[in-house]
């Protein structure tokens, strides 16, 4: 039961930066392009954050979605830290027009306790 509630905890965060990354998919398509990211991956990562997700809501705790879930996090995670190393002061946007601060060592901490989440949901299931 504990790891259902942590993985389904998980799920709602991913499900509110989905949602608003989409919300204004213009300005999230815009901060990433500034961030270097390609667009065909910004357009995606929307939808993958949503369908993971309502995966770790919705379904019986699953090794493939919280493996997925944990990998991208992990990519999120580099991919800050790296941002953070140039300095850049492009608003994160990892929950959409919410964010309109530069990424910050703040948002590597979320992201590392919300991999440890997952991995704790992993190790009761």
């Amino acid at each position: 039961m504990a790891g259902r509630i942590a993985a389904a905890l998980v799920g709602i965060i991913f499900l509110l930066a989905g949602a608003s990354k989409t919300v204004n998919m213009t300005q999230w398509r815009a901060n990433a392009r500034a961030q270097g990211v390609w667009t065909p991956i910004a357009v995606a990562i929307p939808g993958v954050e949503l369908v993971l997700g309502a995966c770790l809501v919705v379904l019986p705790l699953s090794t493939l979605i919280l493996g997925l879930s944990t990998a991208l996090l992990l990519v999120f995670t580099a991919f800050v830290a790296a941002q953070i190393w140039v300095s850049s002061d492009v608003p994160c946007a990892c929950f959409g027009n919410f964010s309109r601060r530069a990424p910050s060592w703040r948002d590597v901490v979320r992201n590392v306790v919300m991999m440890a989440v997952l991995f704790f949901a992993a190790a009761v299931a």
